[in-house]
């Protein structure tokens, strides 16, 4: 029975019983001549309580009965299944795209086998339709229409994130099937029941609860699972993440082999279970880069590559993974802002020479072939980088006062004592205060006394001393405590190459150091290369020049990185170093700088694997990204402005799903307090026992009944008709 407390009603028989026991028959009284000799105590016994007319009382009782039992709603075996309520749960987290013992993913397996559940629906069954991860993403609430059912499961779509509201959804679904009277009602919940989605409900689980005193019969689907070795793409993110035109720049990824290692095996064994991969560098579907390994299991390596760019736009790049045991932790996305183009003015002798003449190049081009041997010396350059972000322009200083200050990035001035107009000094301190930044190198001509009197707007307290000439020429200070500004640390820890080697033999000592920050000493302590803040730019003074003859550090390898790392600091000013490129996890909130659409309003549509819109303020250059559950490359965009520069935006999955640990039989059980039945898609066919209510059965027999009753009603009433006629 579907309504058992309803059985209480049968308490109401008792009311039948007592109105036929207080019914009295209406006797008129006559005076009887006789009546005076009888006694009293008699007469009264005339009109005790007697039952009457017991046909009819069981009659009522019966229809009373056959009311209450109807209300219970009574079920019986049949030869069909019955009416049912089923609620069914599909969880669409990342992990249910494992593949099963038939090489399909166990969603699109378990999509089968919901669809096959609603096209057998019967006339009476109502279902409902739940898709859940990391949030409920479709609820149809029970419905009777297969169609729209139909409809409901084909658009289901498996997501990149997690499972965290399965079960809250479980629960929410129980809640509602409480209300549902059926001779069948059925949770359904087809998952890959990864225990981090019960973790935290295994100890106390309010489900165990909902589920007592029900009629509620949960059933969990789990189909057998083909886990093979799996290689997890972790991580991947490109150094630098702004990078500029024609420079290279190198993708690090972490892999990490899931499969546990056995300790019992031989090295042998253990070599022969090592999964070979091939990680590649994807820009769209071109291939780009590719390495191939072997990972043993339990294992983590870190993997580098290294890309030219040649294009000026921001670009969205995949690593991805050979196939293996779960496809789904294969891709990784990230995206590399295109910094803009420097523009480097050199102001230096014209004639400008040094004892470097068996490289047949001067300090000056030593600097700016580091910076772009293309523009150098295209033929030089062939095999290299290419050309590069930079550009470089030399003049004399006679010159350099017909030059608008603005359209450069960087000043150098290189073996420059003075300039011929003071006034330039006045321009020069409101050019750097403005965000510019200038590079001061001296070299063997230098006049100290007259370089410090006419740069000491610009060297913040700084004092160049003596030229030193060394027999023995000085090493580099190694320790990265010596270097109070973090220009060249990547030098110091060796990132860009070995430095031990390098040598100076010719630099100028310091007399002041001022506000001068050090970046590179000697290993005796005198300061080589030094920075300073003025204003919004920057200043770098050098004591010694880059010419062979003062310093092997041309011909080393850590020299263009130099050199480059020295042009970053001075031209990039603290807005664009704060950017970075703009990444996501599944899930996560992210407000995302679009000044290209500054003003527009309306709809930015993030183009990708699922197309998203958003809305961006008239009065706001910044969108909020949200509820982003599939991973990819996604483009913004605008209607409005359509051939605006692209900007794009990486959505990575849900680092945890890759957890191979799943919830035991036992686990869930105890979960829905120890009642719970866990399946295999196989096993569904028979899961419904043949039901039926009987609920047309007992309107008959109420029918009957009251029309029976109503039948001896109006017998009795013409019997009693007849008596008192015949009475009277």
């Amino acid at each position: 029975m579907l309504n058992p407390l309803m059985l209480l009603g049968l308490a109401g028989l008792g009311v039948p019983i007592l109105i036929h026991l207080i019914n009295r028959r209406r006797m008129r009284p006559r005076q009887l001549a006789t009546l005076m000799f009888l006694d009293q105590q008699n007469v009264a016994n005339t009109f005790a309580p007697v039952p009457r007319d017991l046909v009819q009382l069981l009659l009522r009782l019966l229809l009373l009965a056959a009311f209450v039992i109807l209300m219970t709603r009574m079920t019986a075996s049949s030869t069909k299944v019955g009416p049912r309520a089923v609620a069914i749960v599909l969880d669409n987290s990342m992990s249910m795209r494992r593949a099963g013992a038939d090489g399909q993913t166990l969603f699109e397996a378990h999509k089968e086998q919901i669809l096959k559940l609603i096209r057998g629906m019967n006339e009476g069954d109502y279902f409902s339709f739940t898709l859940v991860g990391d949030k409920v993403f479709t609820s149809t609430g029970f419905l009777g229409d297969p169609a729209a059912l139909e409809q409901a499961v084909k658009e289901a779509w498996v997501s990149d994130g997690g499972g965290r509201s399965v079960h809250a959804a479980i629960e929410d679904t129980v809640r509602k099937l409480r209300t549902r009277r059926a001779p069948t009602t059925t949770l359904m919940v087809f998952s890959d029941q990864q225990l981090r989605n019960y973790q935290a409900h295994l100890e106390t689980s309010e489900l165990g609860a909902l589920l007592a005193d029900t009629r509620v019969k949960p059933v969990f689907v789990l189909d057998p699972l083909a886990l093979g070795p799996n290689v997890e793409l972790q991580h991947a993110e490109f150094h630098p993440g702004r990078i500029y035109l024609g420079a290279s720049g190198k993708v690090t990824a972490r892999l990490h082999n899931t499969s546990a290692p056995d300790e019992d095996k031989a090295d042998a064994d253990k070599e022969e279970e090592s999964a070979e991969t091939v990680i590649s560098l994807k820009s769209g579907p071109a291939v780009l880069a590719s390495r191939r390994f072997r990972l043993a299991p339990g294992e983590t390596v870190q993997v580098e590559m290294r890309h030219v760019f040649e294009s000026p736009n921001d670009t969205a790049w995949s690593i991805s993974l050979s196939e293996d045991g779960f496809a789904a932790d294969n891709e990784f996305y990230t995206t590399v802002r295109m910094r803009k183009r420097r523009q480097i003015l050199v102001v230096t002798a014209p004639e400008k020479a040094d004892s470097s003449k068996k490289a047949d190049l001067t300090g000056v081009e030593l600097f700016s072939f580091a910076a772009n041997p293309y523009q150098m010396n295209p033929r030089a350059a062939q095999g290299l980088a290419g050309e590069t972000y930079i550009s470089i322009k030399r003049v004399s200083p006679i010159d350099f006062e017909r030059k608008a200050l603005s359209l450069y990035s960087m000043l150098m001035f290189y073996g420059v004592n003075e300039l011929n107009s003071p006034e330039m000094m006045t321009d020069l301190v409101h050019y750097v205060k403005q965000g510019g930044g200038i590079y001061l190198v001296v070299d063997e001509q230098t006049n100290p006394e007259l370089f410090n009197e006419r740069f000491a707007p610009l060297l913040a307290g700084f004092q160049l001393g003596a030229l030193k000439e060394i027999d023995v020429p000085a090493a580099l200070d190694q320790r990265e405590e010596s270097a109070v500004d973090a220009t060249l640390l990547p030098l110091l820890r060796g990132e860009w190459g070995t430095f031990s080697d390098i040598r100076v033999r010719r630099y100028f000592s310091t007399g002041a150091a001022g506000k001068m920050q050090a970046a590179l000493k000697t290993r005796e302590g005198d300061l080589l290369i030094a920075m300073a803040q003025l204003g919004k730019g920057r200043v770098c003074i050098q004591t010694h020049s880059w010419s062979l003859t003062d310093t092997n550090f041309a011909t080393s390898r850590p020299f263009v990185s130099t050199v480059h790392g020295i042009i970053d600091r001075l031209t990039l000013s603290e807005a664009e170093e704060s950017v970075r490129p703009d990444q996501m996890r599944v899930g996560d909130v992210y407000q995302m700088a679009l000044p290209a659409f500054r003003g527009l309003g309306g709809e930015v549509v993030m183009q990708g694997p699922r197309p998203q819109p958003f809305a961006i303020s008239s009065e706001d250059s910044h969108v909020t990204v949200k509820d982003m559950y599939t991973a990819g490359a996604f483009r913004a965009t605008h209607s409005a402005k359509p051939f605006a520069r692209e900007r794009w935006l990486a959505v990575n999955r849900d680092p945890d799903e890759s957890s191979p640990v799943f919830a035991t039989a036992e686990q869930i059980a105890g979960l829905c307090g120890g009642d719970a039945l866990v399946v295999s898609a196989d096993e569904l066919d028979g899961l419904f026992k043949p039901r039926r209510e009987l609920y047309p059965l007992m309107v008959v027999v109420l029918i009957v009944a009251l029309l029976a009753e109503s039948l001896m009603s109006v017998l009795f009433c013409w019997r009693r008709k007849e008596n008192n006629e015949s009475t009277v």
